[in-house]
């Protein structure tokens, strides 16, 4: 259930904190009464630590990709007004498809101007920069 539970926070976007809502908690044990959850401490840290295996399956599975990769770069802007740059590395796999991969998503605190999307990928593409040479 835990696994699940990370899954669901991180896929739908909910904060960290969920987890110790009471109406949230109510819902968990009304539908499971046995369910032991966890702090959202514990849930940072949870997800963290997936995106650090992520990152390193990632690493290992582009190093081994044969061919070339290309990437792309979108911007996005929240609701709440905040600016992320999207990085994913495209190529083709050993049965001739279209393959993608996410990057990274990262904050861009100043104006988006061409420099700042240059630095920000930069820094983003850090992950496969052992295939561009």
């Amino acid at each position: 259930m835990r696994n699940k539970l990370i899954r669901w926070i991180v896929i739908n976007q909910h904060p960290f904190t969920i987890v110790e809502e009471p109406s949230f908690i109510e819902l968990v044990h009304s539908l499971c009464p046995n369910a032991e959850l966890f702090s959202a401490d514990t849930a940072k840290r949870k997800i963290i630590e997936l995106y650090n295996a992520n990152i390193f399956q990632i690493q290992k599975f582009l190093q081994e990709t044969s061919g070339k990769l290309s990437f792309t770069i979108d911007i996005w802007i929240s609701p709440f007004t905040k600016v992320f740059l999207a990085i994913t590395t495209h190529y083709i796999d050993k049965n001739w498809k279209l393959q993608n991969i996410l990057v990274d998503f990262i904050q861009i605190f100043e104006s988006h101007s061409g420099e700042n999307i240059k630095d920000a990928f930069v820094t983003g593409y850090k992950i496969c920069q052992f295939k561009l040479k």
